[in-house]
């Protein structure tokens, strides 16, 4: 074994390729039994004085932000890579690859790093096997480890890329039919190699949190889509929003339905003008100036409109308290989809009394055009507006639903849909 040499603040142990004469690393324990030149690409039996079983020059590194020698903590346990692995799969009709990084613990073993399309996953072997047999169907349920996990997919995987030390003897080209099922942050897969099978239990890991263990510059492409164990996380403002309008939405519904119902307000006055072209006066009392006080004129239009101007003054004073102009419009028919409506017979106009005491207002038709027909005026006092509780109920139900439509389109970015059918 050759003399040491150091990566940052670690002295890792060295031996020379028995093919090149390169020095590389190794680091791992004893259970490891190949060792692979990323020089010349030649594959040594460790456990036979590393003997060279095959070679494979010009592989092509894959993508991935570690080296082999890069240690860090994953769920509190101090890991080391010692080996990658580069993976190629046609999953219906796409292709798709990506870089499996082997770890070793001192205390832990062996276990898989794995790095696809900018998201990174942990895996291990585990003994818990599943009930549901290898056959595969998607969104089936398979029960393993604990839990109750979806049939993913199914594909082949064909090695592309070998180095380091790793738990076999490889070969480059090796295939493994591959069983995954799913339940977010976890993934069980079944191995299905040439002469015996494999269960690993997989977890989704935090990527800022991972390459900051490892000392690795978060400078690696984004992930451009969802990975199949990848958890939704919502913000924790709009969690927090969703659940106050998910409690808040109902409430304020039937808050506004009360209001709407008691806060009609009483009638003071109802009286007809029966030609505003000639003009007309109503006259009323107003006591409460804390609430709202209502104005609705009522003309029975059809298939046309009338335009109305109003004046409000202060009998007392005389004052002019507030100038009003509306009108109403109705039409009505039938055509090739029915019969049909449009526009209404009534408007209100809402203001809040300034003094209380005696009320007039003065109306007149505003448009030589308007139809003529009489106008009914109904006064009412101490009315409560619900549209802003309507609104305040509809801010928070659109809270609440906006949670569910986000996950929604995440479920179907994982599942390769519009949305979630489950």
């Amino acid at each position: 074994m050759t003399d040491g040499f150091e990566q940052g603040a670690a002295r890792l142990a060295s031996i020379n390729c028995t093919s090149c004469g390169s020095p590389l690393p190794a680091l791992a324990g004893h259970r490891a039994k190949s060792l692979i030149c990323n020089y010349c690409g030649a594959v040594m039996d460790r456990h036979n004085e590393y003997r060279l079983l095959a070679q494979y020059r010009d592989m092509q590194r894959p993508e991935g932000p570690f080296q082999i020698g890069m240690s860090g903590d994953l769920f509190g346990i101090a890991h080391t890579i010692v080996g990658i692995v580069g993976i190629n799969a046609v999953i219906e009709g796409y292709g798709y690859s990506w870089t499996n990084y082997q770890l070793y613990s001192p205390t832990h073993g062996y276990s898989w790093m794995t790095w696809s399309d900018g998201h990174l996953t942990h895996s291990r072997k585990t003994r818990d096997l599943p009930e549901t047999g290898g056959n595969f169907a998607y969104k089936a349920p398979l029960a393993a480890a604990g839990r109750v996990f979806k049939m993913y997919e199914e594909y082949v995987a064909r090695v592309t890329y070998l180095e380091g030390e790793l738990t076999w003897v490889p070969e480059l080209g090796d295939a493994t039919r591959v069983i995954e099922a799913i339940d977010p942050p976890y993934g069980y897969a079944v191995a299905l190699g040439g002469t015996e099978t494999e269960f690993e239990f997989s977890t989704y890991l935090d990527r800022a949190e991972t390459l900051a263990a490892f000392g690795v510059d978060d400078q690696m492409p984004r992930a451009g889509n969802v990975h199949p164990i990848q958890p939704f996380i919502p913000g924790t403002l709009h969690t927090a929003l969703a659940k106050v309008g998910k409690i808040f939405a109902p409430l304020a519904v039937v808050i506004a339905l009360v209001v709407l119902t008691m806060g009609q307000g009483q009638k003071i006055t109802e009286t007809t003008i029966q030609d505003p072209f000639a003009g007309g006066a109503v006259t009323f009392p107003l006591q409460n100036t804390a609430r709202l006080a209502e104005i609705r004129i009522t003309a029975n239009v059809y298939n046309s409109w009338s335009w109305y101007d109003m004046e409000l003054t202060h009998v007392d004073t005389d004052e002019t308290i507030a100038e009003f102009d509306g009108g109403v419009e109705y039409y009505a028919g039938r055509d090739s989809d029915g019969a049909w409506t449009e526009g209404s017979q009534s408007t209100s106009f809402r203001f809040r009394p300034p003094f209380a005491g005696a009320y007039r207002l003065n109306v007149t038709a505003g448009d030589p055009q308007s139809a003529r027909v009489p106008l009914r005026v109904e006064v009412r006092e101490n009315v409560m507006v619900t549209r802003y509780l309507f609104l305040l109920a509809g801010f928070a139900m659109l809270m609440w639903v906006s949670l569910w439509w986000r996950r929604s389109v995440f479920e179907g970015r994982r599942w390769g849909s519009d949305e979630d059918d489950d």
